[in-house]
């Protein structure tokens, strides 16, 4: 950023924002939290945040935008019936679900039998749109697959529990009907468990990244590395959206169980609240598989929680429960040539030492294992005769 930029930033609103292509790199002017410490928290997520508008900024395509807009139009034919009037007047409240009064499945008074054609094809549209959206995050977002069928899962259960809810009182929560909050509270806690085994295995993963992949023996790089890669940001918008699925699925519940709509002044900020609220769920929805995709696209690993990756690993075979295996080989950062430095399954390192005739290995910066010799944190390569850091040498391409 020039000079002049930073001057008018500062004059706009008393920020100092360096942008960099790493967190740490990207400086705000402190104000509250300096005077007051339990407000600092917030401060790192507004810089979490300005640094996740600069990567979009960045790194997102058309193809992003493109999936980003066809979610946005999977809620709107959601939520709107364009003149169809199956949503606006109402529809035909006499007739309802599969059954007839007769008992029987679709007779000729069920509700299904009395759906406009138009409604029909419309909501076979939005149902392919939703369909299409999930198939291009799966393709912009492939280490975040089994994520996005977990935001699918909490949205579907959020909907499930609200209108069966509904079904049993239309005015819920405030016709005080005990099954209605029972089926609710199922709902609820259905899509927190969903939330909680997604945020794990995201936090576990980026850990796993950072032992990997940015390993120096200089304690306060690797909390560099940590903070660099810090989840604050993320976090909050997940706990957003598992909120929000909850107010979308109860506003859009609410919309149709009213029976004559017409009668209800405040009718139309329910349509309002869901459509709102869908609009702002796609966005969390792309964000939330977006920025653990840029941040660990590139590395070699799968988003899975610790035990789930240590099951996979011994079915695999990259782990031998009795006696741990090198996961990976070091390689010199400048020839590529392979180095005597070695990465266990776990993320630990061991090195060879450097004496003539020992056959020892310790992790660096501890003690041979044969002559007592300390493990020097750099490894020099037997082929170009360089001199690195140990991480350098388990250094492979990434986002950041």
């Amino acid at each position: 950023m020039t000079e002049a930029a930073v001057e008018e930033t500062e004059a706009g609103d008393g920020l100092v924002f360096h942008e960099g292509s790493r967190l740490t790199d990207l400086k705000i002017k402190q104000n509250l939290s300096i005077d007051y410490p339990r407000l600092e928290p917030f401060h790192h997520l507004k810089i979490e945040l300005m640094f996740h508008i600069y990567k979009i900024r960045n790194t997102w395509t058309v193809a992003h935008w493109t999936t980003l807009a066809i979610g946005f139009l999977a809620v709107i034919f959601s939520g709107w019936d364009f003149g169809i009037n199956e949503l606006s007047n109402g529809g035909d409240f006499y007739n309802v679900g599969f059954k007839g009064e007769d008992g029987g499945w679709f007779g000729s008074d069920s509700g299904i039998r009395n759906v406009h054609n138009a409604a029909i094809v419309l909501s076979m549209i939005t149902i392919g749109l939703w369909v299409i959206l999930l198939v291009r995050l799966w393709s912009i977002f492939p280490l975040m697959r089994s994520q996005a069928i977990s935001l699918y899962v909490a949205l579907i259960a959020a909907e499930f529990s609200q209108y069966w809810a509904h079904g049993y009182d239309a005015n819920f929560p405030f016709g005080g009907d005990s099954f209605a909050f029972a089926v609710t509270i199922v709902g609820f806690i259905l899509i927190a468990f969903v939330c909680f085994i997604l945020q794990r295995a995201v936090t576990e993963t980026r850990d796993v990244h950072v032992e990997e992949k940015h390993w120096h023996p200089d304690p306060r790089q690797r909390e560099i590395a940590k903070r660099d890669h810090s989840l604050i940001a993320w976090s909050a918008a997940l706990v957003i959206y598992c909120v929000l699925v909850v107010i979308h699925a109860w506003s859009g519940a609410h919309y149709v169980s009213i029976r004559q709509p017409g009668k209800v002044e405040w009718w139309w900020l329910l349509k309002s609240v869901y459509l709102i609220t869908g609009l702002i769920l796609v966005w969390l929805m792309v964000h939330v598989l977006w920025y653990p995709q840029i941040m660990l696209g590139s590395g070699e690993i799968r988003i899975e929680s610790t035990r789930a990756r240590q099951i996979s690993q011994v079915r695999e075979g990259t782990i031998d429960t009795n006696n741990q295996q090198p996961a990976r080989t070091g390689k010199c950062p400048d020839c590529g040539e392979k180095t005597a430095v070695n990465m266990l399954a776990d993320g630990e390192i061991e090195a060879a030492c450097a004496i003539d005739g020992c056959n020892g290995v310790a992790a660096p910066g501890e003690k041979c294992s044969v002559c007592g010799t300390r493990i020097s944190s750099r490894v020099i390569c037997t082929s170009c005769n360089s001199s690195a850091p140990v991480g350098n040498h388990f250094a492979d391409e990434e986002a950041w």
